[in-house]
């Protein structure tokens, strides 16, 4: 850097490697698939049989960056992968037979195999060795500084930035999950619970909603607002059949269904969804609680809420008094007053709860725990 250059620049050196160079690092344990800059991976089962046919068939593919760091003490290299983690796991997990090439590969010999499945053949064209003999290129970027790494990190992610998270995954997705979601959403019940709006649909925010309240209804449990855990749980469930996903698509279905069904059924009776149940984190709290009896005890769960009336005058109650309560976000925490079960105090923890970082795990708990008592659905 000159004394008038106020930015790095960085040595890069592109080579071509055999994919077994690059499985040999991971053996020697000098590959680091994770550094702080790295997002988790999403990709699909799909995805992965996708590459594994790209690798099989010698089908070019873009370029793996590493940033290799020396040990000046033992002179041992490290290569942190700063893109290409997805295509590097996954053959990984090929290896370890989690992964299968596609049914339609098009060769009787790979059509839908496992690593293990894999016969010898002759040694010019033994099918392991189109494996190990894979060629990728390499560009390696010399040891610098960790914020001109992670900055060629954003560089190379950039294009990303244009879109929200629920926009790229209606471009990354196709699969079951995102068509349930976004079918679903246009049907009239969600606009007359606000999910789904004019402002939201621009975005696809109806959506991202829709997709929080089906991972609580899949997963059975509350937690914070994760962009990379809900990439997680789209890639999980973008093909529900396949043998990977371990997902009861109709038990799914039947819960979820069994939930809207019921709140549809309250507001019709009472209208206190559509008036009480806003904004979303009250709405996901009212969801999270009656899920909870149906994860409990079957679809028909729903029915120990009571009487959709009554159910209906007390649910408009506590969340009356919750607006009502005064409550500074600086001086009250969402666990304030867990021994006071009594109505007062269980609004006051919800109210809490209600402040500041809503989306986050111990404020989703926090209200879900009193709303729970509150309407007696222990």
């Amino acid at each position: 850097m000159t004394q008038d250059q106020s930015y790095e620049t960085v040595n890069r050196k592109v080579s071509t490697q055999d994919l077994s160079w690059i499985l040999e690092q991971h053996r020697r344990n000098q590959l680091d698939l994770s550094p702080p800059y790295q997002r988790r991976s999403v990709w699909t089962p799909r995805d992965r049989r996708s590459f594994m046919d790209t690798i099989f068939k010698n089908y070019p593919s873009p370029p793996i960056f590493l940033h290799k760091t020396i040990d000046l003490s033992t002179g041992e290299a490290m290569y942190h992968v700063v893109d290409g983690k997805q295509r590097i796991s996954t053959v990984l997990q090929f290896l370890d037979n989690k992964v299968y090439l596609p049914q339609d590969f098009g060769d009787s010999r790979f059509d839908g195999r496992r690593w293990r499945d894999l016969d010898e053949g002759e040694e010019e064209d033994d099918p392991r060795g189109r494996l190990w003999n894979y060629r990728m290129t390499v560009e390696e970027i010399d040891d610098v500084s960790p914020t001109f790494v992670r900055e060629v990190f954003e560089r190379l992610n950039k294009n990303s930035r244009k879109l929200t998270a629920q926009e790229l995954r209606h471009a990354r997705f196709d699969g079951w999950l995102i068509t349930f979601l976004e079918d679903e959403v246009l049907l009239p019940v969600w606009k007359r619970f606000k999910i789904h709006t004019t402002a939201k649909e621009k975005r696809m925010a109806d959506v991202q909603n829709l997709a929080e309240l089906a991972m609580v209804t899949a997963r059975g449990k509350v937690s914070g607002f994760d962009q990379e855990e809900l990439d997680g749980f789209f890639a999980e469930l973008d093909d529900a059949e396949d043998e990977e996903a371990l997902f009861d698509a109709e038990r799914f279905t039947t819960e979820f269904f069994a939930v809207r069904d019921w709140l549809d059924a309250l507001d019709n009776e009472t209208s206190v969804v559509s008036t009480h149940a806003q904004p979303f984190l009250h709405f996901y709290t009212l969801w999270s609680a009656l899920t909870a009896l149906v994860n409990t005890h079957g679809e028909h769960g729903v029915a120990a809420a009571g009487d959709i009336v009554g159910f209906g005058e007390q649910y408009r109650r506590f969340m009356l008094a919750v607006r009502e309560h005064d409550t500074d976000p600086l001086e009250a925490p969402p666990n304030v007053d867990h021994d006071d079960a009594g109505f007062e105090g269980l609004v006051a923890r919800y109210a809490a709860a209600s402040v500041g970082a809503t989306t986050e795990e111990p404020q989703r708990v926090a209200r879900l725990d009193a709303l729970r008592q509150a309407l007696q659905l222990d």
